[in-house]
C-alpha cells in the first residue's frame, strides 16, 4: 500500500490548524478505524476529485447530525456515513459482525445492504483504489 500521507498531500488535503475536539469522536457510537480517525484528527474536510471520481468527506463535527438527517442511523445500525460522491450515494463505514469493517458506497434512497458496493477494506485503501483509477461502479 502507498504511503497514506503521500496521497493526502497529492490531493491537497488541508491539515487542521488546531486539534480536533476529542468530544466529537467520543460522541460517535462506533469504534472508528484508526486510519479514518487519523484523517479526522489531522485534516480538514475534503471535497474534490480523487482519480476520476468525486468525493466529499463530511465535517467531523457534523457527522452525527448528517447520519441522523439521512436516516442512516435508523435504517443501517451497523453503518456510519462519512461522505458522499455528490451523485446521490453516500460513503460509509460498515462494521461487520466479525469485528472488521469495510468502506461502502450506497444510494441514499433505498439504503439496502444487498446493493452496497465495497470501495475499500479501509479508508486509506479506498483512497489508494481511487488514486489507481478505480471507479465507483466497476
Amino acid at each position: 500500500m502507498e504511503n497514506p500521507e503521500y496521497l493526502l498531500n497529492k490531493y491537497k488535503f488541508e491539515r487542521r490548524p488546531q486539534p480536533l475536539e476529542q468530544g466529537i469522536l467520543e460522541a460517535i457510537p462506533f469504534q472508528l478505524p484508526e486510519d479514518y480517525k487519523f484523517y479526522l484528527e489531522n485534516y480538514e474536510p475534503f471535497e474534490g476529485p480523487i482519480g476520476s471520481e468525486y468525493v466529499q468527506f463530511w465535517k467531523a463535527d457534523e457527522l452525527l447530525e448528517i447520519n441522523k438527517g439521512y436516516d442512516i442511523t435508523e435504517y443501517l445500525p451497523d453503518v456510519f456515513g462519512i461522505g458522499s460522491n455528490g451523485g446521490g450515494e453516500f460513503i460509509g463505514i460498515e462494521f461487520l459482525s466479525d469485528g472488521t469493517h469495510r468502506i461502502i458506497l450506497s444510494d441514499l434512497i433505498s439504503m439496502e445492504t444487498e446493493y452496497f458496493i465495497e470501495i475499500g477494506t479501509s479508508f486509506f485503501d479506498m483512497l489508494v483504489r481511487l488514486d489507481n483509477g478505480r471507479e465507483w461502479f466497476e
